[in-house]
């Protein structure tokens, strides 16, 4: 996921750098009628803004192939054009975004333990399903992949390799035991 990620923060950090670049390209998003208006900043300190900024250049990487090609300096997102890496940020833009809705769940005031045990156990879940369908070739519920015209499917083992090390990450940060009966959570 490094390269993935170091890439969409260097795209965006090249509009943020040069000032005029920026002012360009957000006034060809206007010119555009685009849905957005500015790419999102990505900074460490926030790492799980990294779905709302992966998300957001998800949809407008077709804008910035536009805009740089028209700049002349295509090399400044060629990976947006090549398959496999679009295939990967596609999983990567997906995983992403069930993590950070995970977050929003898990923060706010007045939560019980129950109210925190509940979107675990269902992202736990949710993790397993991807996985199982991964196994088996299918990406129905990863319309970014689906979106995609030629997606390598041999990555496909290494999403669930990705997917499966997740699982075992949540499953040791946080120890879920689930009865009909009882329900608790023992925290590290």
């Amino acid at each position: 996921m490094k390269p993935v990620l170091d890439a969409v923060v260097k795209l965006g950090n090249t509009l943020r750098s040069r000032g005029l670049i920026l002012r360009q390209f957000r006034y060809f998003l206007q010119s555009v009628l685009s849905e957005y208006s500015d790419v999102l900043y990505y900074s460490k300190v926030r790492w799980l803004s990294a779905g709302c900024v992966f998300e957001r250049v998800w949809q407008l990487k077709d804008d910035f192939v536009w805009f740089f090609r028209e700049k002349q300096s295509s090399a400044e997102c060629e990976m947006l054009e090549d398959t496999e890496w679009l295939s990967d940020f596609a999983f990567f833009t997906h995983l992403l975004c069930h993590i950070s809705n995970l977050n929003v769940k898990l923060q706010g005031k007045n939560q019980f333990i129950d109210d925190i045990c509940a979107p675990l156990k269902a992202f736990k879940l949710k993790l397993n399903l991807f996985s199982g369908q991964l196994a088996e070739n299918d990406i129905s519920h990863f319309p970014r992949l689906n979106s995609l015209p030629l997606v390598n499917k041999e990555k496909f083992k290494s999403y669930d390799d990705n997917l499966k090390k997740c699982i075992l990450s949540l499953n040791s940060d946080f120890k879920i035991s689930m009865s009909f009966k009882q329900s608790s959570i023992f925290l590290p």
